[in-house]
């Protein structure tokens, strides 16, 4: 059985954490926080070369972390802070590692760089109604989404000089819009919803189309029941898994190219969740799938493909079992 045991714990947010993200090549750590800054992590080993801001050392000593023996140190070596006003939702590192993505519930996104050593501001992206609640880079760096409260999907170019264009805006979903997640290929990029349903973008020129919905029981489709949290993509992109209010999470396959899939619903994972799942990841590692939840009732959740069932695209993926768990991670969501 499969054991997740703590390593340490990062201290230094005087709110809610709402988001961490890791660097691409895994030497940093974004968090972020409705303290309205986000915090950089790096290892307590790294070099002075690591970017970092001008942290007064009073507050880099109050960013401890409690951790368990022959566990790595991390500390604190920037706070990005001053740029919105009102909680930050989401980060999210560029595929390069050279930029990062805040949106906030103040209708901002801003873009940071480490510049000489000190992180900066060099960008805002701005046209939300309201609060923004997700950000994702496209596998290549060319294009950033955001979504949020205001129903809507934007996409924004990348261009040279750390300007971006928002290239276009799409109001598919009928409530607040939770979170976007690029297909790893690039060529597709997921929205879900408050509305209970998922859909899926396609560039078809210059403007992006929905080239499918998944709708939720509610609107006669076979998917949630309730709010969509969270979907993340498998590796190679052939499959999807999405989170919910309802307390399921769903595993969906693809056929079919970008501008005429055909995901279907090839198993939905149940009876393991107490409250709503927050946030899903899909992970592959040491040879194996392995899907991650965060829920409202405080805990982690590990599992893993039982074992395909029979033939055709999906069965290897159509039965999960849960092989870890940690009730109590944290005090609260």
């Amino acid at each position: 059985m499969l054991q997740l045991v703590q390593a340490q714990e990062l201290q230094g947010h005087v709110d809610r954490v709402w988001c961490v993200a890791w660097s691409p090549n895994g030497n940093m750590i974004a968090s972020c926080s409705g303290d309205k800054t986000v915090r950089i992590w790096v290892p307590s080993t790294a070099s002075p070369q690591t970017p970092h801001s001008s942290l007064p050392q009073q507050q880099d000593d109050a960013a401890t972390m409690s951790q368990q023996p022959g566990s790595s140190s991390w500390r604190c070596s920037a706070v990005l802070e001053d740029a919105h006003t009102r909680t930050i939702r989401c980060v999210a590192w560029s595929p390069d590692g050279s930029r990062l993505a805040l949106a906030s519930f103040d209708a901002s996104t801003t873009i940071w760089r480490c510049v000489g050593g000190v992180w900066e501001q060099v960008a805002i992206l701005e046209g939300h109604e309201n609060e923004v609640k997700c950000v994702a880079w496209c596998p290549d760096g060319a294009l950033v989404a955001t979504c949020g409260r205001d129903k809507s999907v934007w996409v924004w170019e990348s261009l040279p000089g750390d300007d971006y264009e928002c290239v276009d805006v799409k109001q598919g979903h009928t409530q607040d819009v939770k979170c976007v997640a690029w297909h790893p290929q690039g060529e597709v990029l997921a929205s879900a919803s408050y509305d209970d349903s998922i859909k899926l973008w396609a560039a078809d020129g210059d403007e992006w189309v929905c080239a499918q919905t998944l709708p939720g029981t509610s609107q006669g489709g076979t998917g949630h029941a309730s709010t969509v949290w969270a979907l993340a993509f498998n590796a190679s992109g052939s499959h999807m898994v999405s989170s919910s209010d309802d307390l399921t999470l769903k595993v969906w396959a693809c056929q079919g190219s970008p501008l005429s899939p055909a995901w279907r619903c090839v198993c939905t994972i149940t009876g393991y969740h107490a409250r709503p799942i927050y946030s899903v990841d899909w992970s592959h590692w040491e040879g194996c799938d392995w899907i991650i939840t965060g829920d409202g009732d405080n805990a982690l959740r590990v599992f893993e493909p039982a074992g395909a069932s029979g033939e055709g695209m999906g069965d290897a993926y159509s039965s999960w079992v849960q092989v870890a768990s940690v009730e109590g991670a944290h005090a609260a969501d």
